[in-house]
């Protein structure tokens, strides 16, 4: 696959892009940064993610006005996360979703750290290998 030069989301989305690199096996690694996360985003690439020999996420938050633009520590990571399963419908998809985020999050070749230090520009940085 040839990566695009942008990914605005609107011709190349990040999902689409990162499932057809997952897709095959040229890639074991994978970093993120990223300033936003969501189960439903993990579960369109739950495969390709869980083939992986290693998976590491920084995970930052996103501003919520301009007070949050670095001035402040702890910027509400878990509270953003909180907040969409709060939003997301309770049934079962939702449930099977959590569930299997849960269990990758857990395995041996996955680590995740929150930036806490200010706003974490990166809206999605990768770095394969």
């Amino acid at each position: 696959m040839n990566l695009p030069y942008v990914i605005d989301n609107r011709a190349h989305t990040l999902a689409d892009v990162l499932d057809d690199l997952l897709e095959g096996d040229a890639v074991h690694a994978l970093d993120v940064a990223t300033a936003y996360f969501n189960v439903g985003g993990f579960d369109l690439l739950r495969e390709g993610l869980e083939a992986l020999a290693s998976f590491r996420l920084l995970l930052g938050s996103q501003p919520g006005g301009a007070d949050d633009l670095g001035l402040r520590r702890g910027l509400g990571v878990a509270r953003a996360v909180r907040r969409d399963l709060e939003e997301a419908p309770l049934d079962e998809e939702t449930y099977r979703q959590v569930e299997a985020l849960t269990r990758f999050l857990r395995r041996d070749e996955v680590l995740v750290r929150l930036y806490e230090q200010g706003f974490l520009h990166a809206k999605a940085y990768l770095c394969f290998a």
